[in-house]
């Protein structure tokens, strides 16, 4: 730059700005000459520029390094605007709420200690949002009381949430929403020792065991009513008899290997034969057994539970009246308690 002919860079023109270009070209001229680069001698030198326009170009050659900042000197390339901008944040940084801010605080039952926790995250986001501090102490308050009533929520969600017990049961709204659904009381009460047990060894703790057991349930039910055959007429059990494949697919639905199930038939088929009753749903009373006989012989379970599965197996192998036709031969049903008792004496059950 002379005194009668402004020159600059076209290309940092088109770039950056026409300011930034021509104060690029004369701090290079000036810094040629050997002579000293300041905010002042800047602004005296281009007159016909406000020391605005001057301070905002020469902050962007900074910013995008077109100048190295250590080369101005001094720190006069700072106006009072920076300044106050400056010594604005710095206060900012260091605000703390007011004593009658913290004393309404308690007065909602906050502990202090909680209140004074939160005053970093405040101010990071009134800065981001850039509030004035004018209205810091208002917002303050609304900003922890929202914290707190959050944090009430959250504790009593977590008093809400217990373990799976031993002695758990499920209450009378959701027994009488399954009966309602056409789902066997009997069936229901069977189920809750496995449902138990399932949850105590995955040692998970909530909120919600009803609905949980609700779900449960529909899903078993589901599946006992699965393997139900087609026939509805009872019949005996025969040496041939097997599964259908209806309880082979509800058996891929469990843990059990389908070896197991059997190896459990053999002993299966010769008790009741012996006992000569007459069903309608041998695969269901099969998958009872198996299930049951898998989780009697599986390791690790407490005195109690292996208790509470005993009572189950005893329930699934006792022997029922059931309605047949009249062309079939009545059975004598004390000759055929006699029958079990001995049974169950020869199988050690």
């Amino acid at each position: 730059m002379t005194d009668s002919k402004i020159s600059f860079s076209k290309e940092i023109a088109n770039t950056i700005g026409l300011e930034e270009a021509i104060l690029l070209e004369h701090i290079r001229e000036e810094e040629a000459l050997g002579n000293k680069v300041s905010f002042e001698k800047v602004c005296s030198d281009i007159t016909f520029w406000s020391h605005q326009i001057i301070e905002d170009a020469l902050d962007k050659l900074i910013k995008t390094g077109l100048i190295i900042e250590s080369n101005i000197e001094g720190n006069l390339h700072f106006s009072s605007k920076k300044v106050n901008q400056l010594q604005k944040s710095s206060s900012e940084n260091k605000w703390q709420p007011e004593k009658e801010v913290l004393d309404q605080i308690h007065e909602y039952g906050i502990p202090e200690d909680f209140a004074t926790l939160q005053i970093e995250d405040f101010k990071k986001l009134s800065l981001e949002k850039n509030d004035k501090e004018l209205n810091w102490g208002i917002k303050f308050l609304r900003f922890v009381i929202k914290k707190w009533r959050f944090k009430e929520v959250e504790d009593n969600k977590r008093k809400k949430t217990q373990p799976m017990n031993k002695g758990w049961l499920p209450d009378d709204d959701a027994k009488n929403i399954l009966v309602r659904s056409g789902i066997d009381e009997g069936f229901i009460d069977k189920e809750v020792p496995e449902f138990i047990l399932y949850w105590t060894e995955r040692k998970e703790e909530s909120d919600i065991w009803n609905s949980k057991f609700i779900a449960h349930i529909r899903r078993q039910w589901g599946r006992f009513k699965d393997v139900k055959e087609n026939d509805d007429l009872p019949s005996k059990m025969t040496s041939e008899w097997s599964p259908n494949e209806d309880f082979f697919d509800i058996l891929e639905l469990t843990d059990i290997p389908k070896e197991f199930a059997e190896n459990s038939k053999p002993e299966f088929i010769m008790y009741w034969k012996e006992t000569g009753q007459s069903l309608t749903s041998w695969n269901s009373k099969f998958l009872q057994h198996v299930k049951y006989h898998w989780e009697k012989t599986n390791k690790g379970q407490t005195p109690q539970v292996s208790k509470q599965i005993d009572k189950r197996i005893e329930s699934s192998w006792k022997i029922q009246e059931e309605r047949v036709p009249v062309s079939q031969k009545k059975l004598d049903v004390s000759s055929l308690q006699e029958n079990f008792k001995k049974l169950k004496e020869k199988h050690q059950i």
